[in-house]
């Protein structure tokens, strides 16, 4: 009996030795996650590639006027930038310059292109300007000749007024509307127009503000900021979207920018305050269903331009650089 005592006590000894000498980390069940697994890895949407803080390495301007307008573009492969100097006295006009970019570097700078009259818009290459009997384009082409194009060709007096500068699924365009008329111009397609009538009207004091068309499905982002509501309208019926009461639905305000449509119909929507850019797609109520948050792209003076080419999105706009006039582009990845 002592025996079998004794035996136990010797067994009890040695289990106890052998767990203190246990690895700790035994104890643990390892947990392998695959790969590949789509529930447990998501991939970034949305991914910042390249940011290029000064484009060639340069100030674009040796124009130093803090009261200068200056307008960045992309196209035809080409970067430009149109500075518009303030007058100094009432008797005085605005002078317009430009600055050309290409492969990463600048090739001109401050190239002359005269006075204009009375100051619009900034265009690729030029300016937008209302002349005795319309409007006019004029622009460095891409060989670098100046070129002048009068808006009375597409059958645009003075009683079209100028809107805006309108970015849509084929570029940037040029708005002008006369009551119910719409026509879209292509900047670089200054020859034609896209014409269309707008029924929908918010108020007799209230105007409709396009932010972005997509010429593909038809749909025009609106704002009405005395009501700080967004409408979809459509380019085709000139009509707006309905609620279930039949009443022109009506959406919250954003203060971003609409920059394209997914191949399954959601609108790519980008807000960006001081150096941070948030990125994504909105859902059917026009909020973020899924976006990223990007940092260290600058803050431009007059807001960015967008440049979407497939699943790559380019970004610039003009700011201060170390105190420099400067460009900024960044590349964004859509996955």
């Amino acid at each position: 009996m002592k025996k079998i005592l004794v035996l136990l006590i010797l067994l009890i000894l040695l289990g106890v030795t052998a767990c203190s000498n246990q690895d700790p980390s035994e104890s643990y069940k390892q947990i392998d996650y695959d790969s590949t697994s789509t529930s447990e890895v998501t991939k970034e949407q949305f991914v910042l590639k390249k940011v290029n803080l000064q484009y060639g390495n340069q100030q674009y301007t040796n124009i130093h006027d803090v009261s200068t307008s200056r307008y960045a573009f992309e196209q035809d492969d080409r970067l430009t930038v149109s500075s518009q100097t303030k007058p100094s006295n009432y008797f005085d006009t605005p002078k317009i310059y430009v600055s050309v970019g290409k492969d990463g570097n600048w090739v001109s700078k401050d190239l002359a292109l005269g006075q204009l009259e009375q100051y619009a818009d900034g265009v690729p290459g030029g300016f937008i300007f209302a002349d005795k009997e319309s409007y006019s384009v004029k622009y460095l082409d891409s060989n670098n000749k100046i070129q002048v194009h009068s808006f009375v060709d597409n059958g645009i007096d003075k009683s079209w007024k100028l809107d805006k500068v309108v970015l849509t699924s084929k570029g940037y365009a040029l708005k002008f509307d006369n009551g119910e008329s719409v026509k879209l111009i292509l900047c670089g397609d200054y020859e034609h127009s896209i014409d269309f009538n707008i029924k929908f009207k918010v108020d007799s004091s209230s105007n409709l503000n396009f932010q972005y068309v997509d010429l593909n499905s038809g749909d025009i982002i609106a704002t009405a900021s005395a009501y700080s509501s967004m409408f979809v309208l459509n380019l085709k019926t000139g009509e707006p979207q309905f609620d279930n009461l039949g009443q022109p639905k009506k959406y919250p305000q954003l203060l971003g920018d609409f920059i394209g449509k997914s191949k399954s119909g959601q609108w790519l929507y980008v807000e960006h305050s001081d150096d941070i850019v948030r990125i994504g797609y909105l859902d059917d109520e026009l909020r973020f269903v899924d976006y990223s948050t990007i940092e260290g792209v600058p803050d431009p003076h007059l807001g960015d331009k967008y440049f979407l080419d497939g699943k790559e999105l380019r970004m610039i706009g003009t700011y201060k650089y170390r105190g420099k006039d400067s460009i900024y582009e960044a590349l964004i990845d859509i996955n």
